[in-house]
């Protein structure tokens, strides 16, 4: 994980023993959605390491504490594919805060807390690491919102292209066969989703994107006429040959994948650990290739894609955070009854706590 150029993050560093000194220091109880649980016995009986320190002196203690041991919200990151180093990372936050807390373990088995103190902060750093620059202008690829079968069959295409080019490249051939049979089309595209294999763009958007293993693939034949009308694939049923968007951008992929990144954002829901979201993000160097997926409640999976440049991504993430805490969040406090105290509110524009009576935020500055 690199850390380098963090703009205005504060840094701190655990060891898991400091975990149960957390949870005395702050009084949090915990909740499902945190990785760690309090060990009594433990905490009585032992010290905090010197890492503790810096952490317990920090003006974000309680921010810090409550997002690591009861988040409201928890987005798990993973990252593969291509010559990419596999990594597994959470960011964390809570209601009320614009604050986020991205959480890595390190090789040495130490926790390491990255703060911003915002949503955007956050994302310009992280964008910084695992996006691209891209270019602007690239053309739509799938123009609608699409069967979750579509997109498997798009980046199979997509991988068929690339085994096409390397056997290739083996056989010191220049042309490039790209008729395969729809026999040999659906089997190896069977093997593909078995074989966990994180070079090729397909498996790897199943084992990096949490939870996508537990959807329902149901190829049908209008999933390959869809890919047909998108450019992917020509030809009549049988053979099938590998069409202009396949090419390019199964050249884009040889050329400039610079690995995946998979989410899932989850939070508690009557208690219990809910998926709210999944993303699957490709970066070239033409493109930042972001995926969303929606799961019906048939079951269906359905999927939107938009290709960005760094700025645009940013702010699409932005926006997908956002989405996220108004769903946790609800529809806002009840009316209080008469003669009651109202309920305390929150800052539509900045997230604040808000009392009663107040014109402006006073974290913000916000008519009310």
């Amino acid at each position: 994980m690199n850390t380098e150029n963090p703009g205005s993050v504060e840094v701190f560093k655990l060891a898991p023993a400091d975990i149960d000194h957390l949870y005395r220091r702050s009084g949090l109880t915990g909740n499902p959605l945190s990785s760690y649980s309090y060990h009594a016995e433990q905490a009585a009986t032992s010290s905090p390491s010197e890492l503790f320190k810096l952490l317990a002196e920090s003006a974000n203690f309680a921010s810090i504490a409550k997002k690591l041991l009861a988040p409201d919200l928890k987005i798990e990151f993973k990252r593969g594919g291509a010559g990419s180093a596999e990594e597994t990372y959470l960011a964390l936050l809570s209601l009320g805060d614009n604050d986020v807390l991205a959480h890595f373990i390190g090789q040495d088995g130490n926790i390491l807390l990255l703060f911003f103190d915002n949503e955007e902060a956050f994302l310009q750093w992280w964008s910084g690491i695992y996006a691209s620059k891209a270019s602007s202008n690239y053309q739509p690829v799938f123009p609608d919102v699409m069967s979750a079968e579509v997109l498997v069959c798009a980046l199979h295409c997509i991988d068929i292209y690339r085994r096409a080019y390397m056997e290739s490249m083996l056989d010191y051939r220049g042309g490039l066969d790209l008729a395969i049979s729809t026999q040999d089309f659906v089997q190896l595209l069977k093997r593909a989703l078995s074989s966990q294999d994180k070079r090729w763009l397909l498996p790897t958007m199943f084992e990096i994107t949490p939870g996508l293993k537990e959807i329902n693939i149901a190829l049908k034949p209008e999933h390959i006429k869809k890919v047909q009308e998108l450019g992917f694939l020509t030809g009549n049923e049988n053979p099938l040959t590998l069409g202009e968007r396949a090419r390019l951008l199964g050249t884009e992929i040889i050329t400039g994948w610079l690995g995946s990144i998979g989410c899932q954002a989850t939070a508690l829901i009557n208690g219990q650990e809910k998926s709210l979201s999944r993303i699957f993000l490709t970066p070239t160097a033409f493109a930042n290739h972001l995926f969303s997926f929606e799961i019906g409640a048939g079951g269906d999976t359905r999927f939107r894609h938009q290709a960005s440049t760094m700025p645009e991504l940013i702010q699409t993430m932005m926006k997908w955070i956002e989405a996220l805490q108004k769903v946790i969040g609800g529809t806002g406090p009840a009316k209080a009854a008469k003669g009651e105290t109202p309920a305390m509110k929150f800052c539509g524009q900045c997230g604040a706590e808000l009392k009663p009576g107040k014109k402006f935020c006073t974290k913000c500055g916000i008519p009310l």
